[in-house]
Parts: structure tokens; sequence; C-alpha cells
């Protein structure tokens, strides 16, 4: 099937992606077609050109990369002409975005339609108004496989960090490592908040990543890497994800740390056989994890926003959660998509649960930047975690300094090589980054290419996207999320 001529703003919001497009369904009488741009993994766009096929009007979807999204999309909502009708993006980016004045408001009836959980809500939220329809929560948290850890003699579930890292170090020998981490400064904040640190206060200015309390999280958690460590040493640049999938579904690795996002890679396409624990919360009590999400949002240049909405609505309806939570481990938004979603779901709701959001501010989208670069050093012993965090804190003073004067532009920042702002991608440079669901996924993909020939091995299962190249501890960041994100 042809596709018609795209305008050139959302043809260069396509090229610059490295995303594939689908026309899905038929136009209506006049041609309409409407556009939805998003952030699935491989198998999630799978299942969403499923459901899209034989809509009237018909959706044209396209792949935006998680680490460049934001910029990509401010960009083309700036332009304010030939803009996607609607969008599925991180909930880190929605205070940029409607800060901007680039997303419409959800209306009344449209928020109304579903009976959103609390926890959900708040995703599309910004300055006590509604900016999205959530579409799937996301945490992190331990995944291991179902009472394997039980059977280990492991002290479990873990009440603080240090339960975590006995735990650990009990289910670490005889060829197989306890807990698998990335070096990532999304999987840190987890480390720095159940050691008594925190990250950034953006309203008061308060900044804690340069504090003894981080210092010592920083300097705990590259020690799980050393020698005497419980977790593998980090992959060559862009094969982190694909490293620690492997290893886990070879019986290389008891615990994973991974969200939502990665069940279906680790479980070889099915999640049955995994069990999700909450990750330990800090000394006073409060949780560590940090947990997001994603949102359906209409931009405000949208061309066809009523339209938009009942799309969004018919994506976040009951048969749809509750599927996705069956067969991926998606977070159901709704009561009714999660009282359907399957013990897998329970289960991370109760992570949810223990865990708590990144500040609702424009700069957290920016805050990995700089973090994860110097998580990497520290482990890879090129700088000490006072060095390298005494720099991440005179950076974020800066980029705070930057939004309160209104210089700050399209955030996340991008430039090659960098990470740009969510959970859980590689981060990539010309060659098209993704979000934690993405990563993930390629990683399951990569590992089905790699052990092809070895038939004895379950690693039957993924579909690929353009993997993007990784930094130089192999790991990847940069958007929440998770974000993505994937």
């Amino acid at each position: 099937m042809g596709y018609p001529a795209r305008p050139m703003a959302l043809r260069l919001l396509l090229v610059l992606a490295l995303g594939c497009t689908c026309r899905c369904g038929e136009p209506a009488g006049g041609g309409e077609v409407l556009h939805l741009a998003h952030t699935f993994s491989p198998h999630e766009t799978e299942e969403l050109n499923r459901l899209l096929a034989g809509r009237t009007p018909a959706v044209e979807s396209s792949l935006l990369p998680f680490a460049r999204g934001q910029t990509i999309l401010g960009r083309v909502l700036r332009a304010g002409r030939d803009c996607p009708d609607l969008v599925r993006i991180d909930a880190t980016w929605v205070p940029g975005l409607a800060g901007a004045d680039l997303l419409a408001e959800v209306p009344d009836e449209v928020w109304r339609a579903r009976a959103w959980l609390p926890e959900a809500a708040e995703l599309g939220a910004y300055r006590g108004a509604r900016y999205g329809l959530p579409q799937s929560q996301g945490v992190l948290a331990l995944v291991h496989r179902r009472g394997e850890v039980e059977r280990a003699g492991a002290p479990w579930p873990p009440a603080t960090l240090g339960d975590l890292e006995a735990a650990a170090h009990r289910l670490t020998g005889a060829g197989r490592h306890g807990l698998g981490v990335r070096v990532d400064g999304y999987w840190f904040i987890a480390f720095l908040r159940a050691s008594g640190g925190d990250l950034i206060d953006p309203v008061s200015g308060a900044i804690g990543i340069d504090q003894p309390e981080a210092v010592e999280a920083l300097r705990r958690f590259a020690a799980l890497f050393g020698e005497a460590g419980v977790a593998p040493p980090p992959g060559a640049p862009g094969d982190a994800a694909r490293d620690l999938v492997a290893r886990f579904r070879e019986g290389r690795l008891a615990v994973v740390m991974d969200g939502p996002w990665a069940l279906w890679s680790l479980g070889g396409g099915a999640i049955d056989g995994l069990s999700v624990t909450p990750f330990p919360p800090g000394p006073d009590g409060r949780p560590a994890a940090p947990r997001g999400g994603q949102v359906y949002a209409v931009p405000r240049c949208a061309p066809r926003p009523e339209a938009a909405w009942r799309l969004a609505l018919d994506l976040t309806a009951e048969p749809v959660q509750t599927g996705w939570a069956r067969r991926f481990g998606v977070v159901p938004t709704t009561e009714e998509g999660l009282a359907g979603g399957g013990r897998v779901v329970t289960e991370l709701r109760r992570a949810l649960r223990a865990a708590r959001p990144l500040p609702r501010h424009p700069v957290s989208a920016e805050l990995f930047d700089d973090l994860t670069p110097a998580i990497e050093a520290v482990v890879l012993g090129d700088a000490t975690p006072e060095e390298a965090l005494a720099g991440v804190g005179r950076a974020w003073r800066r980029l705070l300094a930057r939004h309160r004067a209104g210089a700050s532009d399209e955030s996340p920042r991008w430039r090659p090589g960098n990470a740009s702002a969510r959970p859980g991608e590689d981060p990539a440079a010309d060659a098209g980054a993704h979000d934690p669901a993405n990563a993930t996924a390629d990683a399951a993909a990569n590992t089905d290419k790699d052990t092809d020939t070895n038939k004895d091995k379950d690693t039957s299962t993924g579909t690929g996207t353009a993997a993007g190249a990784g930094t130089a501890a192999g790991t990847g960041t940069a958007a929440p999320p998770s974000e993505p994100a994937p």
C-alpha cells in the first residue's frame, strides 16, 4: 500500500526518528488520516498496528526515538504546522511541553470517561491542569524467576538496601551473579534514596546529589561491579540491555533490577514464570525506587483533536489494558484494566506503591545528561565518587539557573553521543535511540540472533529496532524510561 506524500515537518520528524511508519485502517470519505507518533517497543508496536487495523479514519503511526523524541517533537509542535494528531510520550516530557504551551488540555468529558488509578492520574498533570491520558505505568523493581530466590535461601523480600546486598551475595556463585543493574543514572536513583540521599528539589533549589549521602551511595553502587561484587561487569558499548537479558535467560543472573518494559524480553516472550519484588525503601521508610509512565497527549496544533481524543480513549479501553497487562506486563492505568491484569501486574502495582516519582518539573527530563556519565566514570574507575558528583552538582545548579532565567530551550538537551533524559534507554547518536522497552526488546532480538545456532537455549523471541550506540560503560540512559522507556 502506498503512502500519501507527507508534509515536510512530519517527514523531518520521521527521518530523524529513524522509526518505521505504518498505515492502519482505511481513510474516511475525504481521505482523512490520523497521525500517531509514539515510543512503543517493537513488540508493542506490532500489537498497536493490529489494534489500529480497520479503523475509520485510518491511523498512520510513527516511532519516535526516546532519547531525542522530546526535542524532535518540540520542534515540530513549535512550528505549529503539520502536527501529529496524537502522541504517546513519557510523563517526564509533559512539564516541558505543557510549560511551553504545546499540549492541549484534556477535555473534562474525555477525562471522566475512565476510572483512572490515582497514581496514574498524576502522570499527565502539570500545574493543576491535565495534559494527557495515562497509558501505562513504570517502576524499577526486582525481577526474578518465580520461587527461585526463595529456594536459594536468600533473605527475601529485602527490607533494606543492606538486605538486598546480602541476598545478592547469597545468590552469587557457581557461574551466576546475584543482581543485574544498569550503570545508569535512573537506576542509581533507587540506591541513592535507599541510602538516605536524594536528587534535587527544583522549587527550593536544594541539590542533594553532591552531598555525603550521595557520595557514599555511589561508592556502594560501584562496589556492586567490583571483584567481590554481585553484579556482572558492564557490557560493551550498546550491549548493556542485551547482556542482562542474555544472562538472565541463560540462568547466569538471579535477579534483574528493571521495569515492566523488560518483562516480555526477560521472560522469553512469556511473563507468567516471572515474579516482581519492590525495591527496598530508604532508612526513613520513604520509597526509593523511581516510578513514572506514559501518556497519550494531543498537541495544541493537532488538526483533528476530537478524533485524536477518541482514539486515545479506545487505546486505553479495558480490553486493551487487560490484554497488554497479561501479555506484556504493561501496568494498567484504570481500575478496570488492573482488575483483569493478572498476578504479575498485581506484583508490579505493589512495587509502584513502594516507589515515588521524579519531581514534576521540566528539569527532571535533563538530569541524566550529567548524572549517567558521572556514574559510568566511577564504575569504570576513571573518577572518584566525590569528583564525579561534585561535577554533577555544578551542572545541575547551572541547569536550575537557566530554567529560572527562562533561557531553557528544547528539553532535554541532546547532542551526539550524549544521553537525553529518560530511564532505561541506550543513549544513541544518529543510529536512533529508544526507550527502555525498545532497548530491552532489542536486547532480546539480538540475543536471539547471536544464539540462533544454540538450540538448547530459550532465546527464540523478540524483534528489534534500530539500536543506538552506547556510552563508554555500555549502558543506556536518558529517558526516564521510560523512562521509558521504552
